[in-house]
């Protein structure tokens, strides 16, 4: 660990030991499962590098964080600048495949569309113990729960973009890249956590720093202030993201942030698919105490956590618009509106919609519609598991997005369970149980495949075909909105992780076809279905940690050799494609 700037964090610190951890704060959810730790549970009393250490203890008790090469040695300046490298030549003949830039090329994007890349803090900075970061949930996860990754990699180092900033941003702005999304982490910021913890100036002056940076360079910085990775104060004090108090904690951390940055960055995020996010609440607290997330205890965890998500979500937007940032906000949803797979089967279209209920819907309608959950949830989930929001909640919680913010991947089949819907719903045995519905990945005819499957480490991944422009068609439908994002898409090279030959490695051939297709789409949904998607972050600006799956699935654009201390970058045939396709697809007037 690098000398810390916590001077300012005073007093002691207690370390509190116990067989389970209890909540020094009362719950909201009495009863609800907590998480358990080697070594001893923590409460944090006082703040300064005593206490930060034993966070650290706790973590390291049973596997020291990696260092980077680039933490003790000095990183040289990017050579501005960056040269791409020449156009790979053709995959295919242009009258079977036409290049990036003979794709529909009568069609341009609007004035101002936002060609834009995404990365999230823990996935690509690294330098997870240095200049007084605290701990997160993400941390605990690979160091503490043995086999929670399927590879044991962890983010310690990752992409260790902490200290290779300049050179990440000088390669996208090579691309031609108009804006770069990324994510603070929250514990870099505030160690601890709470709203009543000391700031850590050192985390400030890093993101100062990148924000800075990407300016100069000609790219707008966007921020999400929460991708998955928690104070693991917070985590643990309030069962993940499950207490009336995180609110306040994170919306204070929210206009920390908003104040610092307020007319620098201009687009804002509150959350990243928080539907997974809460997922992983389920999915590490039921690992950590060696329980399955089927357990009667735990199933309820995503459903609280989306409650207090939503609060802290529209508490943080409220402190937005109160501040007169400058600006616009959202909340980044994910998934699909389900595609009934049979379509003459009057179960399969329950079945697809309750999967739009329970995975987009579940923050799409308290946000953009009706204040309150989707009718499927409320129905079968008992106030207990999923807490109930006041009518002054509802107000809130209603209208806190200026645009629909979407990581759209892919767009599924679904149909219903074999034992049909209503047996489903009314045995909570049912693995299925509550959403009770099955995507599905082949047609009810021959069996066809419904897409081209993406890394098998990433089996929820296939193309949509012409599902992508019915599923946009919908949600504008269902939710109107005046702008749409894209927020994420991207593609994991099957089997990328285990080439070894670097012209292999940078022929991402299904990748490049992915995306092409996807950007060609999207120039139709505007042009010829009036859809107003005004962007789209591709993910990701580079190779990055994968979360459970760790190295062994790659999604970026660029190569990153992990094997090299030196972390070095390489373009792929898809970045260069990408670029290719901007540069003859959009209008560089005003905005750019």
């Amino acid at each position: 660990m690098r000398p810390s700037s916590l001077g300012l964090l005073a007093s002691v610190f207690s370390v509190t030991h116990a067989a389970a951890f209890h909540h020094p704060r009362q719950s909201s959810n009495t009863g609800a499962p907590t998480l358990t730790t080697p070594g001893g549970i923590y409460k944090p009393e006082t703040y300064d590098q005593a206490a930060l250490d034993a966070l650290w203890a706790v973590i390291e008790a049973t596997r020291p964080v990696n260092v980077s090469y680039w933490a003790d040695n000095p990183v040289p300046e990017p050579e501005l600048p960056v040269v791409l490298p020449a156009s790979p030549p053709p995959l295919y003949p242009p009258w079977y495949a036409p290049d990036a830039k003979d794709v529909l090329p009568g069609l341009k994007f609007p004035k101002g569309f936002v060609y834009g890349y995404a990365t999230s803090s823990y996935q690509v900075e690294g330098a997870v113990k240095e200049d007084g970061k605290g701990p997160n949930n993400w941390d605990f996860a690979t160091h503490a729960i043995p086999g929670y990754v399927a590879d044991n990699t962890t983010g310690d180092v990752a992409d260790d973009q902490y200290h290779l900033y300049k050179h990440d941003l000088a390669r996208l702005q090579a691309l031609g890249t108009t804006h770069y999304s990324f994510s603070v982490a929250w514990s870099r910021v505030f160690p601890f956590g709470y709203k009543d913890s000391p700031i850590n100036q050192a985390g400030l002056d890093y993101y100062n720093r990148l924000v800075d940076y990407a300016l100069e360079l000609g790219i707008e910085p966007v921020i999400t202030l929460s991708h998955w990775d928690i104070p693991l104060t917070i985590w643990q004090q309030y069962g993940a993201f499950r207490d009336e108090a995180v609110v306040a904690d994170f919306a204070h951390y929210a206009e920390t942030l908003f104040k610092l940055f307020n007319g620098r960055v201009k687009t804002w995020f509150t959350f990243n698919e928080p539907r997974v996010f809460c997922g992983q609440a389920l999915g590490i607290l039921a690992a950590a105490n060696g329980a399955k997330v089927t357990d009667p205890d735990y199933i309820a965890v995503p459903y609280q956590c989306s409650y207090y998500v939503l609060k802290a979500h529209a508490a943080a937007v409220k402190r937005f618009r109160e501040l007169g940032i400058e600006g616009q906000i959202a909340i980044k949803n994910d998934d699909y509106i389900g595609v009934p797979w049979r379509a003459n089967s009057t179960e399969d279209a329950l079945a697809a919609e309750r999967h739009t209920q329970y995975q987009i819907g579940v923050f799409s309608d308290p946000i953009y519609s009706t204040g309150d959950w989707p009718p499927n949830l409320s129905d079968v989930l008992t106030p207990k598991e999923l807490p109930r929001f006041t009518e002054e909640e509802k107000a809130d919680i209603l209208g806190s997005a200026d645009f629909f913010a979407t990581d759209s991947y892919r767009v599924n089949y679904v149909r219903a369970p074999e034992g049909g819907i209503e047996a489903c719903i009314n045995n909570r045995s049912d693995p299925l149980w509550p959403s009770c519905n099955v995507p599905v990945f082949y047609d009810p005819d021959y069996g066809w495949a419904t897409g081209i499957n993406a890394d098998p480490r990433t089996n929820w991944l296939t193309t949509s075909g012409d599902r992508l422009r019915q599923f946009f068609k919908e949600l504008l439908a269902r939710w109107p909105v005046d702008a749409i994002y894209v927020t994420e898409f991207g593609w994991s090279e099957p089997f990328e992780a285990q080439r070894t030959v670097l012209s292999d490695i940078r022929e991402d051939s299904s990748r490049t076809n992915y995306f092409l297709t996807y950007l060609g789409e999207i120039l139709l949904l505007i042009h010829e279905d009036g859809v107003p998607i005004k962007g789209a972050y591709s993910w990701s600006a580079i190779d990055n940690f994968e979360w459970a799956v760790g190295l062994g699935a790659r999604f970026g654009t660029q190569y990153v050799n992990f094997t090299d201390p030196k972390l070095p970058r390489e373009f792929k045939r898809s970045s260069i494609a990408i670029a290719d396709f901007y540069r003859t697809h959009l209008q560089y007037g005003d905005h750019y």
